[in-house]
């Protein structure tokens, strides 16, 4: 792995680093200064004897909260660590001509030997092309000439993706460089030639020739960010996998340009977009939103324990699966959607789990409602950024009619104690008490959360499309935005691609097939790779105890294992019934989230019966953070060398580059 102070202490990252871990901390600070601090927990408002009383909430210890800091800080500096490079060309060049081709010649006034031809994609105005969109560079012919009338061909660009280098390798000594550029759908941000001197510098060059030198992109542009070069571009520098989609996108929303495609919701998008419009484009910037989600998912996994569990060490344990985890690091530095989405869904599952041990005999009704109303909300915001909140939605509804279906039976119970005359005076008066309760607050619970989680949520998804340009001749409006989603969903329903790292789900459980994402090589000739898949120890584990809950929760009804089990079979039972197309292994991401709740209620379950299993769950933690270590290099993009990736491949269908 590369020197410590080589990786650590890159002057670039040191302020952003800063800035995001005090924004952070300032975050946390404010989720936890009004949780009142206790070393017991408060019993219920009123003991019931007929049904089952609301569950006190659990008071926050001041271990709880040195030790949810202490996981969520170290994380941070690991997820912050090479996030992404601050640095990046942002001035744009795109053709100008109509019919014709457009030709820009360079010249290389002081040293005229070169080895390497860069040119980095880009996405243009695309509001000034009607017929096209501004995006990448097609079949641009590159030539080579030192007297300007003879000119031999050095090769043809167009092996790129956005936001990525692309570049031709050999050797040429000329004096002028033409480009001959065919579609008026190019964009490009920058070009160098890398001196084959010592191939450690771009060749100075400039501008010779230039066929739209009076328009609103002369070829001034294309060279004009030299400094912002990179000579070996890894992930650090450039975009991979699927950020030629999601940055592209918040970059139109940050611009006000049409957009190429969408076929997600927009918020998490917008919130990308808002990063771009306040710092400007770079890799950092598009991946910082992303990675400040999955560090706020470490706080919101312990409140998360603490409903279940409510004692330190298995909150702490829980915490720390979840900040172990690969996929959670990986999806986390990487811009896409999954952060901002499962955030989402960690929130909205928290209310719900509130207002399921929660029992409206018990508490005022208002107050049940407040829980059922944010927890609409963020079920609002969730779908919004991402359609697959809609499966912890249904996890969402079986939970509450979990809880009502208890109160039901309570209500049932109290009818048969009226009926018995040997019931004492309080028995009775408790059951007088349910008898006057159920009918009106079940009716107004039911009623209420057809506002709460139909008509807010849809709300929420409506407005989140406001920033955008979707459609070239309509604006935005309900209408357009129900067709934008069918067409949304028939893209996903009837996509029929394949890609050599697609996998199903009953790979997932078993961490069978990583999905690769990246491989580069820098300067200093370290491999920079990028896996997603789970920590092996999280799935190999988690297979067998999540079988385990399921039986806690169907045979001896504990109300914990219940919610683990609703949450696992919600967000991977659609994957393995209702989609057909390929998927991949990221979309385990949150099912993970419950499978590490489920390894929790395995050991919990285990230690009550014999107090060793204590011991066990120390020795597994640490072998689990020390495997976090260990495929650092192939999980985050850490540099290292190509022997020490290969003997990270245990399995044949494990491939790291």
């Amino acid at each position: 792995m590369e020197t410590i102070g080589y990786t650590l202490f890159r002057d670039t990252e040191i302020p952003a680093i800063a800035l995001v871990c005090l924004a952070v901390s300032l975050l946390i600070w404010l989720l936890f200064s009004r949780i009142p601090f206790s070393e017991k927990e408060e019993g219920p408002v009123k003991p019931m004897r007929i049904g089952r009383p609301s569950r006190p909430k659990a008071r926050w210890s001041r271990a709880d909260v040195r030790n949810v800091c202490l996981i969520t800080a170290v994380y941070a500096v690991v997820s912050l660590w090479k996030l992404g490079s601050p640095v990046f060309p942002t001035t744009l060049w795109q053709p100008s001509f109509q019919d014709d081709g457009q030709d820009v010649v360079f010249q290389l006034p002081e040293e005229t030997a070169f080895d390497a031809v860069y040119a980095l994609a880009a996405e243009g105005d695309n509001n000034s092309n009607p017929d096209a969109y501004q995006l990448g560079f097609h079949n641009i012919t590159v030539y080579g000439s030192n007297d300007y009338e003879t000119w031999d061909e050095i090769g043809v660009l167009d092996d790129y993706s956005i936001y990525q280098y692309s570049m031709l390798y050999g050797s040429w000594d000329y004096r002028y460089v033409w480009f001959r550029f065919i579609s008026k759908s190019d964009c490009i941000a920058e070009i160098g030639l890398r001196s084959s001197v010592n191939g450690e510098h771009f060749i100075p060059i400039s501008v010779y020739a230039d066929g739209g030198r009076d328009s609103k992109y002369p070829a001034e542009l294309l060279i004009d960010e030299q400094d912002k070069l990179v000579l070996y571009p890894t992930y650090y520098d450039e975009g991979y996998f699927d950020e030629v989609y999601h940055p592209r996108n918040a970059w139109e929303v940050a611009n006000g340009q049409y957009m190429y495609a969408s076929v997600h919701p927009l918020l998490g998008t917008n919130i990308m977009a808002l990063f771009i419009r306040l710092f400007g484009m770079s890799p950092l910037v598009w991946r910082i939103g992303g990675a400040v989600c999955g560090i706020l998912m470490v706080p919101v996994m312990y409140a998360l324990l603490k409903l279940l569990f409510a004692e330190t060490v298995w909150c702490t344990a829980g915490t720390v699966l979840l900040a172990g985890d690969f996929m959670h690091l990986t999806t986390s530095r990487i811009g896409t959607l999954e952060p901002y989405s499962l955030l989402f869904i960690m929130i909205m599952f928290w209310y719900m789990i509130r207002y399921f041990f929660t029992s409206f005999y018990d508490t005022p009704l208002k107050d049940t409602l407040k829980l059922l109303l944010i927890c609409g909300i963020w079920t609002g915001i969730a779908i919004a950024a991402k359609w697959t909140a809609c499966y912890g939605a249904v996890g969402l509804a079986i939970i509450l009619f979990t809880n009502w279906i208890t109160r039901a039976l309570e209500y049932k119970k109290a009818l048969a104690v009226l009926k018995d005359p040997e019931a004492d005076d309080d028995l009775r008066q408790e059951a007088e008490h349910i008898k006057a309760v159920f009918p009106k607050a079940l009716t107004t619970s039911i009623l209420l959360c057809f506002l709460f989680f139909i008509f807010i949520p849809a709300a929420i998804y409506w407005l989140s499309f406001l920033p955008d340009h979707i459609w070239r001749n309509d604006t935005w409006s309900i209408a357009n935005i129900w067709k934008h989603s069918v067409s949304m969903y028939r893209y996903h329903a009837d996509l029929e691609a394949t890609h050599p790292y697609q996998s199903s789900w009953y790979m997932w459980i078993v961490d069978a097939r990583p999905m690769w994402y990246y491989l580069g090589h820098d300067q200093n000739g370290y491999m920079h790779t990028i896996s997603c898949f789970s920590n092996p120890l999280l799935t190999w584990v988690g297979l067998p105890a999540s079988l385990y809950v399921f039986y806690e929760a169907l045979r001896k009804r504990k109300a914990e294992a219940w919610i683990i089990t609703v949450g696992i079979l919600t967000t991977l039972g659609p994957w393995v019934s209702f989609v057909q197309r390929c998927v991949f292994s990221y979309h385990y991401y949150p099912t993970s989230i419950f499978t590490a709740m489920a390894i929790i209620c395995f050991f919990r379950s285990m230690e009550k019966k014999d107090g060793k299993w204590r011991n066990l769950l120390y020795a597994f933690l640490a072998v689990y953070v020390f495997l976090f270590v260990l495929f650092l290099p192939a999980t985050a993009g850490f540099g290292t060398s190509q022997a020490y990736i290969k003997m990270l491949e245990w399995f044949p269908s494990w491939y790291f580059g």
